[in-house]
């Protein structure tokens, strides 16, 4: 038998490859134009880095070596959020705008090609297939 794992390894590694190579000569790294995709596409709401951490099933830590990376090279800004002081909310800068039309290009481009092929219905039973698996390995 097959084992899966093996599989879902090979696809993020590729994917990921994919990422950076669309994010080489730029100002950002691939994870960190996802993050800014994310944050553009979610600009009418409020983003902590929780949201971040769950989206992208990032640890703490690692969300917060990339906002931490943003936030110095000055695309995005950690403000107190106005509903709970606790927190802070994760914003675009007027310097981010510069990459908006690079980070939806590159995503959409990234979106196309791994899907390239693939049916709306096989699609939909990967998304489903991937949601199960997503939550058994959240059970422990």
């Amino acid at each position: 038998m097959k084992m899966i794992y093996k599989d879902i390894s090979r696809l993020s590694n590729m994917q990921r490859r994919s990422i950076d190579r669309l994010a080489k000569g730029k100002s950002y790294s691939g994870t960190e134009g996802k993050i800014i995709h994310y944050l553009f596409e979610n600009r009418d709401k409020t983003v902590y880095q929780k949201n971040i951490e769950s989206v992208f099933g990032l640890r703490a830590s690692t969300a917060t070596q990339v906002i931490a990376s943003l936030e110095k090279a000055g695309l995005i800004r950690r403000v107190t959020s106005a509903a709970d002081g606790r927190y802070k909310e994760i914003v675009l800068t007027e310097k981010a705008n510069e990459y908006r039309e690079d980070v939806f290009r590159d995503m959409d481009a990234l979106e196309e090609r791994i899907v390239r092929g693939i049916s709306p219905e096989q699609l939909d039973a990967w998304r489903l297939v991937t949601e199960i698996m997503i939550r058994n390995l959240e059970e422990g």
